[in-house]
């Protein structure tokens, strides 16, 4: 069985020149080219194995989404329910609460409009070694955006403010590199909580992806509490969820730790997806079952980022 990871799945728009994302007619293309290789496992099927009720892997693949984003309620959603299908979406809820942008998305937009080499030139002219201080930024170095293809200055860009400098400056940072560059950050860029709650009532599942997209492993104990409480209180407001299930916002092992497996347990969480290329076993829900492997869409026809 494979766990398939989608992001951006939209169309171009020509304020954005730089911005990587799927578009959706590629989308379509790979959903034929999954039902012709592997099928698509059932929402019944992919429930009785979660749950325990079966002892068998379902063969076939699981569409899983990150991050709510406008474009999988306006183009995702449509085509899967034309095509019978379901999907897993995952939530950062802090965006409804605050009615502003994630950092994480507030970086991607710039690197969508400003070419990556300039923006981490300007950003790397501004950062202090005092504003790095975490002790495993040597393993970010290596464990991060190693499978993707960005252009020039991008991954740097953004490995130098998602991992590496201190959490209490990044969004100070942002509002600067954004001000340097006369940039505006789009506001109408998430999925409605009522369709959200459509989606919900439809045979879509709803997870939680935190409540503001942290690494957690940079985070105390209590701030992980926070993060996965706050998101879980959120979701269970505005739609009724079937099961709790979690992503581990950037995904990879260095972005979790033991304290975020012990949480998520204890607040009863079914499964969580990592970002690891190979299928889920039954071993996997067994011993791993708040690290399920997931394939990033790009590892497959059709996958690559425009």
């Amino acid at each position: 069985m494979k766990a398939i990871m989608y992001h951006y799945v939209r169309q171009a728009k020509p304020e954005l020149p730089h911005f990587r994302y799927l578009d959706v007619a590629n989308f379509e293309k790979q959903l034929d080219y999954f039902e012709a290789e592997f099928g698509f496992v059932s929402r019944d099927d992919w429930d009785s194995f979660v749950t325990g009720a079966s002892q068998t892997v379902p063969t076939g693949v699981v569409l899983t989404f990150d991050d709510a984003m406008s474009c999988h309620f306006d183009f995702v959603y449509p085509i899967l329910k034309k095509r019978n299908l379901w999907g897993i979406f995952y939530v950062p809820t802090g965006p409804y609460e605050t009615g502003t942008l994630l950092d994480v998305h507030r970086i991607h937009l710039l690197t969508g409009a400003i070419q990556g080499q300039a923006l981490f030139d300007y950003l790397d002219g501004i950062v202090s070694t005092d504003m790095i201080p975490f002790a495993k930024r040597d393993d970010f170095a290596q464990a991060t955006y190693s499978s993707q293809t960005n252009y020039p200055g991008v991954a740097e860009f953004k490995r130098l403010l998602n991992y590496f400098v201190d959490e209490t400056l990044k969004s100070d940072l942002i509002n600067t590199v954004a001000r340097h560059f006369d940039y505006q950050f789009s506001s109408d860029f998430y999925v409605a909580p009522d369709n959200i709650k459509t989606m919900s009532e439809h045979g879509m599942i709803i997870g939680s992806h935190t409540q503001d997209h942290p690494v957690m492993s940079k985070l105390t104990f209590a701030e992980q509490v926070h993060q996965l409480q706050a998101s879980f209180d959120y979701l269970d407001a505005i739609c009724n969820l079937p099961h709790r299930t979690f992503c581990h916002p950037y995904g990879g092992f260095h972005s979790f730790d033991d304290n975020t497996v012990t949480i998520l347990n204890d607040m009863n969480v079914l499964y969580s997806f990592n970002v690891q290329s190979r299928d889920i076993t039954l071993n996997d829900r067994s011993a791993f079952k708040h690290a399920l492997p997931r394939y990033d869409c790009n590892e497959f026809a059709h996958g690559a980022a425009s």
